[in-house]
Parts: C-alpha cells; structure tokens; sequence
C-alpha cells in the first residue's frame, strides 16, 4: 500500500504539496591546500573527485589559523573539516590532543566510528575515545589519557573533565588541546546555550592557565545571525562559511500538508496512520512530536493496534516476558531523559534499519545519519524555521524522500495551513543566550571560582600561589567576574543562598547544562533493587509524573507512588496501560511591582505594558484516569489502596521566579470578556513573530492582588512570561522596537479569521480597544517606593503569621508562618512554619522552624509587618 492509497482510503486531506528540488554537486580540487602529505593521501582516499566548495573553504580558514564556522543545509557534509583538520595537527605534532563536543550522546556514539575510521589512515584509530554520563567513573580517566581525539558531550566536559583539572591525565589533555570542535551550535540557546556559553569561557579560563590556545571550528546547518550568536556564545571572533558556499548534491523531497479526518480522537488516527505505515508500506519512518507524553502514548496506542492485527493478548504477554520489548517493537518511542543503555538500543536498530518507524522529539532533529529513511511525518507544524529544517534534513539522505505534515487543528497549525506557500520561508529561530541572568552566572561562578573549584585546581596543579582575589583573562560577560569573587569573599546575598546549600561542594554535578534547577530521577523500585527509568525536570514532572500518574518510559506504563521533593526522587512500579492527565488550577502570577523589580514600564493611553519580576505558581489538583472506556477523577489528597499511592497534601505545587511582561487595560475588567483566551492569542501571536522555542515562554491571566501606580487592586491582566527559573528575560522582547505594535496586528488577525478559535462580541471589542490604544503616545510608569519607617535596628520586616511564604532553600515549598521569634542559638529571627500537608494537625513533632531570610514573600498575598526586638510585638504594615 502506498501513503496515499491510505490517505484516500480514511478520508485525510491533502491540502497542499511542494517539494525541494534535487541539486547535482560541485566539486573542486584541493592541490592548492597547504596540507601534510598524510592528510593529503585522506583526501586522495576517500574524495578522490574533490570537495564540496563550502568543505575547502572551511579547510583554508582553518590552515591559516582562524576559528571557522560552517552554516550549510543539512547532509552536506560539514563533518569533512573537522576530520581533515584533526588530522593536519596530529601530523604536525602528534602530543596535541582534540576535543569534539556533540551537543547529543547518540550523535557523538555516530561519530566516533568515522573519526577512528579517519585517524586509522595515520595509525590513530585507536586513540579515539568517547566519555559521557554513561561511561563508568573510573574508566573515564584512562579514555583521557589514551586519546588523541575525546568525543565528548558538552554535560561532561561540564560535570567531570573540568572538575577533574587536578587529574594528571585531564590536566595534560587540557595542555595540549589544539583544537575544539563543537557541532549543531544552533542547539546552544535558552538555559543550555547560556551555561554552555560560561563552559566554554571556563576551559579557555583553565586552558590559559595551562598554556594552551586552541582553534575552534563549529557547524550548523540552520541558525539566525550567526557571527553575533557566535560571539556570545565563545567570546572570540570567527570566519564564517555561509550557504552561498555550499555545493553539495541534494535528493528531491516531496512535502505534503495533510489534514485528518477527525471522526476519532487525534493521538488514535495519528497512531493508526502510523501503523499502517509500519505494517503497509515500504516505508521506514521518522515521526516527530512536541511531547515527551505524545511519543510514548502514540507507540504504546501502535504495540496495541498491533494486537488488534491477529495476536492474541496471551501470545503478546508471552513474547513480553520472554523478550526485550526494546528488541520486539517495530515502532519505538525515543525522548530525552532515557538511561544510555536504553537510548543505544533504540538508536543501533534505527541506524541499522531494523525498526519500520520512531516516533521523537527534538531529540532526533540533529545530524545523525539514518540512511534508511524514506518517509518523515511531522506531527502538528514545528514552531520555528530551524526545526523544520531540521527535521527535513533527516529524510532523504541517501535517496528521494517524503515529509508529512498533520495538522493538529492548533491555532498556529491552522495558521500555516491557511497560507503553505509560505510554509519552508520563515525566519530561523533566534538563537537566545542571557548571559546576565544571576543564577546561571552564579551555578558558573560556583564551579569555576569557589574555593577548590576549577580555578583553584587548575592553580595548585601548575604551582601557581592560590590568591584571594579572582581575576581572569577572558572576555566574561558583565558582572561575572564580580560575582566570583563575592563568592569567594562569603558575601552572597540570601538570593543565591538557596543555591549555595544546594550545591555543596558539588555544583558541577547539582545543577546540568540544561537547567538552572536539579534533576528529579525516576526509579523502579523492585524489592532492594533499584532501576533507573529516566531523568525528568520539575516542570516535565508537573506533566508526567505527579503523585499518582501512570508514567510511560518506552511504552511501559508505571505507576508515580512517591515524589519527594526534597530528595528529588521519584519511585514508580509497573501499572496497566492506563492513562492519566493532571487536573490543574489556572497559573497563577504575582507579578513584584515594587523598587528594583520593574525593569521597564510603559503606557499607551489606558493599555499599561510592565516587564517585572514575577513568581509562578502552578498547581495540580488530581489527576483523571483512564481505563478503558472508563474515567476516573483523583483529588488530592488521595490514599489509593488498590495502588499503594497515598499523598496528603491539597496540591502538588511548582512555585518559581522570573520574569515576564503583563498588560492590563479597564476593557479586560468587563464582564464576558475571555482574558485567558486573549493571553494565548498574544502568546500565539508573540511566537510566530519571535521564534522563540515554546519550551522557554509560556502565557496566563490573572488579576492583580495589590495597588501599585496605575494598577488596582482586582484589575484583570494577561502575561507572557520567561517559563524558565530566574528567567532568560525572552519575553521582554515584546518591549523592543515595533515588536509590540506587529504582535497585536497578528493577535487581531487570528482573532478575526481562526476557524478554531471562538470568541464572543465582548472579547473581540476588549482586543480592538487593547489594539486602539497602541496608536496613543507611550509613556514611561514610574513606581513609588514602599515607605517603611527607616530601620533603627529595633525592627525587621517580616512575613505575618497567619500568612504565607516561599521556603527557597527547599525547592519553594509554601509554608504557612505559625509564629515568629527571636533564637538566640542563631542571634537572629526565625519563622515556625507548617508545610500544606501538615496544617491543621495538632502534633507538636511536627514543629519546623527556618531563618527568616530563608522565605520569602509571595508578592500581593503575603501579608507583611514589623517585628519590634524589644516586645516581640509584630505590627502590620500598612
């Protein structure tokens, strides 16, 4: 069966169809390169017929001495340099060492046959090495010492080769590092491209202690602004070889946009289309999702429509047990957070041909060479130019190619379809990096330069004499350097504080790459033993993996019995196929209009516009399960017998600070008006204009809970706000130049002409008016400061009892304030506090005392006083 005999067999549509044209290569000779004989007689080996011109241009960047860069399309081969220049300075001098960092651990697995395969022709291959989490501690010293070429993943190089500067063999590799190759540079953005930008700034740091300069030579096939990305991301200059350069060979790919039939749920035609792909077709496929959930739910929904194929339930359990479903499977989810050995076995059958399909995240959009991939299907349109292109770049590798795109029937999907021709011409995704943002400088300032960190290592290894003061050769972003050494003064504010317990002596390990909060690890508990299934963030815990769910991990279902926020674990056991979805409250947002915590604040007429600090509470109430044809609603708190699965307390609560930009307006006060409609347009619209990653920015309504300038106390708002802890300040983008104006046009226009979206008179007047307002002269809002009478030192302001606070140092928990008083152990205030799941208890075990410095105010609704020293009397402040 072809797709499109099942594409008219079940009613789907296709809308529309384009294609991208094939292109015979260029090629070009490579006489004129100053290079050894060796690497010579590679080139001579393996491209006999010369190099794509883009290849030689790189390569004669790279021989005069300059660091280079390539943002060629996707299969072109921007993989060709890095080896020929690998092996140019290994035939100059073969003590140097090399270093290629692939920002996935399936991807450097890949290239580490093909660097050994290169090395091999001057008697190298063997001294090729490959570490990453996976690879045994003890193991992972010697790799260092026998390699001439370490393959890494940025992780590592973060949590162990640079803490580990005092080993012998990592100090030598780091002294004779020549070059550095870091691939798919575009994927270093948000919270991971920010701490990367500090981790490459921390191995020049420690490589200029150690004496050694190496070249960079970086690769990308799709990324926007590319030289100032470059800047922010090394702190060093590079020469740039572009598109124009690229003279590589293209197969045709056929692009068609598809909408379903909707008479069933949509997971369950997706799934169906895809079986039959696996079961009908020719076809090997790649499918992409948006959501961890999605690709475990859809292959779990495919093993069961393969059940329905002829196998018994008894026949399938059978094989269950008896076989590695990794094995068994012909369709197989693949995500981020899954154990090595499980992410290996998934990618050796891809890679080898032996699975008909993979239904991925992002986690498969990059490089990694699938050669037997005939058919893409992408799942709902990706958000930025950057993915799409991506995830066409993984079909048709090797031959003519097909690429799906479903129609999810979500605002911006609809969008799209209504204007295809559009559809491979929009703007590439800003690569964003905030490099001032505190915490991310400070879980860098923690590695590099507390006492013992990095800094000192490297220091004590060479015999340099350990100095207070920090100082640093490299181009740090601004403050950097000053936070480094506070920190090493002992003069952190209470803000870092939290982070500074959390840490200990072990930042590097706390706190990855790709947050600026620790892991929660899932674990299946099977007597004693225990089995990792996963790594998750709080925020992919509030989806996946509350008290209660039924958590998927290639398509196994488990069931969530304990989540401890404290020590970050998570413990399941094996469930029925059950599905579960969390019942959550509306996002709540108290936005900090107070001295230091408005960054900018405008008025057009009655349209208000504040970028501030908020805090972000997100709140489950319980969860629905269903089983079956049957659901079932879970309230917290819940003691579920027949599961084992008990937890006291009335939500399961994320609380976290950032920052974000609320409008408010009087026509968002009248009765009718959608305002949470209103925010996901503007959400909607701010995205499509500003590629931004969805991950990083999120939208809610909310009212404000305080009077504060030209704001009331219960006037509604909307908000879009950075969705990741203590902000990379993305948001605030709606802030800069026209941007604003343009987000509205495009709000009133899928609010005028989305089929899906429907809105009644009252919400369509209130965004006019929103629009209207904009024509008015802006105007700068100024905040009066809060006037406190001036502290004598009698008195301190403090949270009142009765009300609430956030405990920073453990994960933001609220607590209820039952008392305040002076501890003279401490020579200073401390709250008596209850946790949710505690008040109303009558047990005086369960009393917990903290620093007062140690919680802090949930903005508009901690009610806040004065304790005097002298009574102990709290008075309210007014």
């Amino acid at each position: 069966m072809d797709i499109e005999d099942y594409f008219s067999e079940r009613g789907w549509s296709v809308t529309y169809t384009t294609s991208i044209p094939p292109r015979e290569a260029e090629v070009f000779q490579t006489d004129d390169l100053p290079l050894s004989s060796a690497t010579r007689d590679y080139l001579q080996s393996r491209f006999s017929k010369g190099l794509y011109r883009h290849q030689k241009e790189a390569i004669r960047h790279f021989v005069a001495g300059n660091n280079v860069c390539m943002t060629t399309s996707a299969a072109s081969g921007k993989s060709v340099p890095f080896y020929v220049a690998g092996l140019e300075l290994l035939n100059r001098n073969p003590e140097c060492r090399i270093v290629a960092m692939y920002p996935l651990k399936a991807l450097g697995r890949e290239q580490q046959e093909r660097w050994k395969e290169a090395l091999g022709l001057i008697g190298l291959g063997d001294r090729v090495g490959r570490i990453d989490g996976q690879v045994p501690m003890a193991l992972r010293a010697e790799i260092v010492r026998q390699s001439n070429v370490l393959i890494a993943t940025p992780d590592i190089v973060h949590a162990w080769l640079l803490p580990s500067v005092s080993n012998r063999s990592v100090q030598k590799f780091l002294q004779n590092l020549s070059l550095i190759i870091v691939d798919e540079i575009h994927t270093y953005s948000g919270v991971f491209g920010s701490n990367s930008a500090f981790l490459f700034r921390r191995m020049q740091h420690i490589m200029n202690l150690l004496g050694a300069r190496p070249q960079y030579i970086c690769a990308s096939a799709t990324i926007s602004k590319p030289i100032s990305h470059l800047h922010e991301l090394f702190g060093v200059e590079f020469s740039l070889v572009g598109e124009e350069f690229d003279t590589s060979p293209k197969h045709r790919v056929e692009i068609e946009l598809v909408v379903p039939p909707r008479s069933s749920a949509f997971l369950s035609e997706v799934s169906e289309l895809l079986y039959n792909v696996a079961s009908r077709t020719s076809h090997n496929f790649l499918a992409f999702v948006d959501s961890r959930k999605q690709t475990e739910h859809i292959t779990a929904i495919i093993d069961r429509w393969r059940g329905k194929g002829g196998e018994s339930e008894k026949e399938r359990a059978q094989e269950a047990a008896e076989f590695d479903h990794l094995q068994r499977l012909d369709v197989l989810p693949f995500r981020a957070g899954y154990e090595a050995q499980d992410r290996d076995a998934i990618q050796e059958r891809l890679t080898r041909g032996s699975l008909r399909g993979v239904v991925s995240t992002s986690a498969l959009e990059l490089g990694i060479d699938i050669p037997h991939l005939t058919l893409g299907v992408l799942i709902g349109v990706p958000r930025s130019a950057t993915s799409l292109h991506q995830r066409i770049g993984r079909i048709g590798r090797r031959t003519e190619g097909k690429v799906v795109v479903i129609n999810t029937g979500h605002v911006y999907d609809e969008l799209v379809f209504r204007k295809p021709e559009e559809f491979l011409n929009r703007p590439m995704a800003d690569c964003a990096l905030y490099l001032e943002n505190p915490r991310i400088q400070y879980i860098n300032a923690l590695c590099l330069a507390r006492q013992g960190g990095e800094h000192d290592q490297a220091c004590a290894a060479i015999g340099i004499q350990e100095r207070s003061e920090f100082s640093s050769t490299v181009a740090w972003p601004n403050g950097f350097i000053e936070l480094c050494n506070r920190e090493r003064r002992g003069e952190i504010g209470p803000d870092l504080q939290s982070m500074k317990m959390e840490a200990g002596e072990d930042p590097n390990h706390t706190f990855p790459l790709r947050d600026v909060e620790s892991q929660f690890r899932v674990q299946w508990k099977q007597g004693p033993l225990l089995e990792p299934k996963g790594s998750l963030s709080f925020s992919q815990v509030m989806r996946e993996a509350y008290p209660g769910a039924v958590y998927y991990y290639t398509t196994i279902p488990y069931r969530v019995y304990l989540t401890s926020l404290h020590s970050k674990n998570i413990l399941v056991r094996r469930e029925k196929r059950y599905t579960t979805r969390p019942v959550r409250l509306p996002t709540q947002v108290f936005p900090n209009l107070t001295t230091g915590n408005v960054h900018r604040a405008v008025r057009h007429g009655e349209l208000a516009v504040i970028e501030c600090n908020l805090q972000i509470r997100e709140s489950l109430l319980g969860f629905k399960e269903r089983r079956g044809s049957k659901e079932q609603n879970y309230v917290y708190p819940i003691d579920m017998a027949l599961t084992n699965v008990r937890y006291t307390k009335p939500r399961f609560t994320r609380n976290y600070f950032t920052t974000g930009v609320v409008l408010s307006h009087p026509v968002l006060n009248r009765e009718r008006v959608d305002v949470r409609t209103i925010a996901s347009l503007l959400y909607e619209a701010f995205l499509i204009l500003i590629p931004f990653e969805r991950r990083d920015v999120n939208f809610a309504a909310d009212k404000y809970r305080v009077q504060r300038g030209p704001v009331n106390e219960g006037d509604r708002f909307v908000c879009i706000y950075d969705q990741t802890y203590g902000s990379l300040r993305l948001s605030g983008r709606i802030l800069q130049g026209d941007v604003l104006q343009k987000t509205f046009d495009r709000l009133v226009d899928l609010a005028e002409h989305d089929e899906t979206v429907e809105l009644n008179c009252e919400t369509l007047e209130a965004i006019d008016a929103m629009k209207l307002s904009l024509l008015e002269t802006m105007e700068d809002i100024f905040f009066a400061e809060i006037e406190l009478p001036p502290p004598p030192g009698e008195f301190e302001r403090v949270i009142m009892p009765g009300s609430k606070g956030l405990y920073i140092r453990g994960g933001n928990e609220e607590l209820l304030i039952e008392g305040v008083f002076f501890s003279p152990a401490d020579n200073a205030l401390r709250y008596r506090v209850k946790s949710e799941g505690e008040i109303g208890l009558d047990d005086s075990n369960l009393e917990r005392t903290v620093p007062i410095d140690a919680l802090v105010e949930i903005p508009g609704e901690s009610e806040m006083g004065l304790y005097y020293y002298d009574t102990g009397e709290i008075k309210p402040v007014t």
